[in-house]
C-alpha cells in the first residue's frame, strides 16, 4: 500500500465535510481512497497515469477530480473546513508566484488561460491570498504572473471582517487604505519610501505577516502546487484548494 496522507482522526473530521461540500449523503466507501489518491498526486507531482494501482484506475480518479473541480466541490470542501476553524482577527494578504511546467500549456478548449502568463520569472501563475494569523486560507485569486498585487487587493478583503489587514508595501495605496477603513479595519501596511508623510506602523502586528509566507511555503511542499502542471485554472485552483485543506488539518505532515 502506498504511503497515505490522512490519519484516521483527520479522516473522521474530513468525512462529514466531504458530504456537506458535495451535497451527498454519508461518504461512500471509496471517498477516502479517492481523496488519498489526489493527495498522493499533489504531494508527488506525478502524472495522472502514474497513479499507483492501489488507489484504483487513474482515469477514474481523473474524471472524478475534474467533475468535482467543474462543480466547485474542492473549493466548497475548503470553505467548510475554514468555517470550522472560526473567524480571523487579522487578515494577512500576500501573493506568490508558481512556475508552470511546459505540460500546463495547450488546453484544448476556452482559448488562453487568464491565470497563465509570461512574467519576469517565465511562464507563471500568481496566487493572491488572504490568510489568518493562524495560517488558515480565507480567500485566494489566481491571475497571470505579470499581474500586480495591488490590482487584486480590494477583491481579497471585500466583505471580510477582522481587526486589521496586514500587507507589504505593494499594498500602500490611498484607495485601498480607504477601502480597508470603510470595512471597519485598520491597515497595517508600511508606507512607500516616496510618501511625503510616513504612516505609523504597528510593528507587532506587522511581524505576524510572515505567517502567510510560511503558509505559502507549506503549500509548496505539494509539488503540484509548487509547480503548475494543470492545463486549466479550474484544475489548478482545485489542487490549491485541496492542498490548503490538508494543511489546515492539524498534525498534517508532508
Amino acid at each position: 500500500m502506498e504511503r497515505v496522507t490522512l490519519t484516521d482522526q483527520q479522516w473522521e473530521r474530513l468525512a462529514p465535510l466531504v458530504s456537506a461540500a458535495t451535497r451527498r449523503g454519508p461518504p461512500g466507501r471509496d471517498d477516502r481512497r479517492f481523496i488519498e489518491s489526489i493527495a498522493w498526486l499533489l504531494r508527488t507531482g506525478a502524472p495522472w497515469r502514474d497513479l499507483p494501482a492501489s488507489f484504483g484506475k487513474w482515469s477514474t480518479a481523473f474524471r472524478r477530480f475534474r467533475r468535482w473541480a467543474l462543480a466547485g466541490r474542492w473549493e466548497a470542501l475548503r470553505q467548510e473546513l475554514a468555517r470550522e476553524d472560526g473567524l480571523a482577527e487579522l487578515l494577512l494578504i500576500d501573493s506568490t508566484i508558481v512556475k508552470a511546467h511546459p505540460q500546463a500549456a495547450g488546453a484544448r478548449r476556452g482559448g488562453k488561460d487568464p491565470a497563465l502568463r509570461r512574467s519576469r520569472g517565465g511562464f507563471t501563475t500568481k496566487v493572491h491570498a488572504a490568510a489568518s494569523e493562524k495560517r488558515k486560507l480565507i480567500r485566494y485569486i489566481l491571475t497571470g504572473g505579470q499581474v500586480g498585487d495591488l490590482t487584486q487587493a480590494e477583491s481579497l478583503v471585500r466583505g471580510l471582517r477582522g481587526l486589521a489587514v496586514v500587507g507589504g508595501k505593494a499594498y500602500d495605496s490611498d484607495l485601498f487604505l480607504e477601502a480597508v477603513v470603510q470595512q471597519g479595519m485598520r491597515a497595517v501596511i508600511p508606507s512607500r519610501s516616496n510618501r511625503r508623510e510616513q504612516r505609523f506602523l504597528d510593528s507587532t502586528r506587522y511581524a505576524i505577516r510572515n505567517a502567510i509566507e510560511r503558509f505559502f511555503g507549506r503549500l509548496k511542499l505539494f509539488r503540484r502546487v509548487g509547480t503548475r502542471y494543470d492545463k486549466t485554472a479550474t484544475s489548478f485552483a482545485s489542487s490549491f484548494a485541496l492542498a490548503a485543506s490538508l494543511v489546515s488539518l492539524s498534525g498534517w505532515e508532508a
